[in-house]
């Protein structure tokens, strides 16, 4: 056992110095549509998301790291003197529902020479989906009231492909175009359609009618990565 140890830190450290070792961080600009369950449940909604990420290149081919994710997926503005009893001046309620991707990734690269390289990935991590609103007499006012109306976390799974075009200079970093798959649990959400404003009711109060389903998206991405040696 101690011989097939030492053998193995000895192939690690020969590996590591022969293909090298790196870290890189990018910028990510993705859109997802609904299909399968979500869409049948949901309809066709569009999960736009802005990320971050920062990778490992340890072994060549194989590369480690985390996403992080974020996406406006509705918001909605209403303009309503029925807020507050006994108060009719006009004010703006903007609702908007968020949706973070936390990810960790593995990605496979096929590199025999060519200058565009393919290749896998998959991913795991969680969702978070949650709904604010602020209450503001004009666009740009202070807010009168601000919170969260509606929040609920699930672990995803993304796999799928792409391919990386290297700089110019490619010690420097790269493109990159990818589609993955998004799978999730059942989660429940708001749409910016879900909530309603019922003024009859005590002081007034919101109706909220969630989605509860699986996300299942089509999730496609372009960025822009550069190499931190």
């Amino acid at each position: 056992m101690k011989t097939f140890v030492i053998a193995f830190l000895l192939f690690l450290s020969i590996s590591l110095n022969s293909f090298g070792q790196y870290w890189n961080f990018g910028f990510h600009g993705n859109a997802a549509w609904s299909v399968g369950e979500l869409k049948e449940n949901a309809g066709s909604l569009v999960f736009p998301e802005f990320g971050f990420s920062i990778g490992y290149r340890f072994l060549s081919p194989l590369e480690v790291g985390i996403n992080i994710g974020y996406g406006l997926h509705g918001t909605k503005l209403e303009k309503r003197n029925d807020l507050y009893p006994g108060y009719t001046d006009e004010m703006r309620i903007r609702r908007n529902n968020n949706l973070v991707s936390l990810m960790s990734y593995m990605r496979y690269y096929i590199e025999k020479g060519q200058k565009v390289h393919p290749f896998f990935e998959a991913q795991i991590g969680a969702n978070h989906f949650y709904t604010r609103y602020i209450i503001r007499e004009f666009q740009f006012g202070e807010p009168i009231e601000e919170g969260r109306d509606y929040s609920d976390w699930v672990m995803s799974y993304r796999f799928g492909g792409g391919i990386k075009m290297p700089f110019k200079n490619p010690e420097s970093g790269h493109w990159e175009l990818k589609l993955l798959y998004h799978d999730t649990g059942s989660v429940e959400f708001l749409r910016k359609q879900d909530t309603q404003y019922r003024p009859d009711l005590g002081d007034g109060q919101f109706i909220y009618t969630p989605v509860r389903s699986t996300i299942n998206l089509l999730h496609a991405g372009i960025g822009v990565v550069f190499n931190a040696w």
